[in-house]
């Protein structure tokens, strides 16, 4: 992985190593950037890199590397917040456990937060106030797809990393030449940033049912609204918790990309289906319906129930196609 990120995020890569060779590690790290570029791995990274015991960047080998990446390290916690909101409890939990005595002979304690902006507002004054009073032997791994999201307090209190994402062009030749099927090389290519992620999209399960039911309200929403939001409706996102929110967010992001590409009225994208729709939809209407797609991403850190604020989202563009 720190092959990866040398080549892939050269300033990431460069900050951190000379933070650890320099042993002038921050308290509290935020790794911000788009989606797909490789964050969270770089995360797991630097995990291992504070507690092995090799100088510098880990060596990703040793017992300590293999169970941080397995999350099977006892002082390590990390929670997902895109496949569960982020509470106040959450946090609390963290600073319950941190203030044990570290149970791995390394003393050190680590916790990452896996966007960190689909957290509640109680969950966020807690985060702050923890980060206010930082332990020597606790550090933070905050990541975040949406900064502005994020408490400017929370914040100014950690270490800003930055990722890059790559030229989506670069993905889509690579994409190609992996003979994924077109649709899909465009849309993992959108979405992933690099090689291995692209690959690994495209075979996902979550991914595949977000596709198919983003093109199913691409292909007829158009023709029948009320039809189209009624199979949404019974038929997606049935999953158990959490596994919706990840088939979510990859629905909404699909449509994203659609009515940007509608908006311009063209796209690099060579799928038959996907540019005959985009040739039925108004720039005005694409607006329209873009304007909701990011708005319902807004909302949907603080949404409980996926199936409701899909059920919104669609409502919403059903009135916006009825011309109400």
């Amino acid at each position: 992985m720190k092959e990866k990120l040398r080549k892939k995020q050269p300033v990431a890569y460069r900050i951190l190593e000379n933070a650890l060779l320099g042993k002038t590690s921050a308290h509290a790290y935020l790794f911000f950037g788009d989606k797909g570029c490789g964050k969270f791995k770089s995360a797991i990274l630097l995990a291992q890199s504070l507690l092995c015991e090799k100088e510098g960047f880990a060596c990703e080998k040793c017992d300590v590397c293999r169970r941080v990446a397995e999350n099977n390290f006892s002082d390590l916690i990390i929670i997902d917040g895109s496949i569960k909101t982020i509470k106040k409890e959450d946090i609390m939990h963290i600073q319950e456990e941190f203030n044990k005595t570290a149970l791995e002979a390394t003393g050190k304690k680590i916790y990452i937060l896996n966007l960190v902006e689909n957290a509640t507002a109680d969950a966020m004054n807690s985060l702050l106030k923890f980060l206010e009073e930082p332990a020597s032997d606790v550090t933070a791994i905050l990541i975040s797809e949406q900064l502005d999201k994020v408490l400017p307090t929370i914040v100014s209190r950690c270490q800003k990393i930055p990722f890059r994402k790559p030229p989506v062009k670069e993905g889509l030749e690579f994409a190609r030449n992996e003979d994924i099927d077109e649709l899909d090389a465009y849309l993992c290519s959108h979405i992933a940033a690099d090689a291995d992620e692209i690959l690994a999209l495209s075979e996902d399960e979550n991914y595949r049912n977000a596709r198919d039911w983003a093109m199913e309200v691409i292909e007829h929403f158009y023709d029948d609204p009320y039809m189209t939001l009624l199979t949404i409706q019974t038929q997606a996102f049935n999953e158990k918790k959490g596994n919706d929110r990840i088939q979510f967010t990859y629905f909404n992001e699909i449509l994203t990309i659609f009515f940007r590409n509608g908006i311009m009225q063209k796209s690099e994208c060579k799928d038959d289906i996907w540019n005959r729709m985009i040739g039925k939809y108004s720039k005005e209407q694409c607006v329209e319906y873009l304007n909701i797609c990011v708005s319902t991403k807004n909302r949907f850190s603080k949404s409980v129930s996926v199936k409701l604020l899909v059920d919104s989202m669609l409502i919403r563009m059903k009135e916006v196609a009825d011309g109400e």
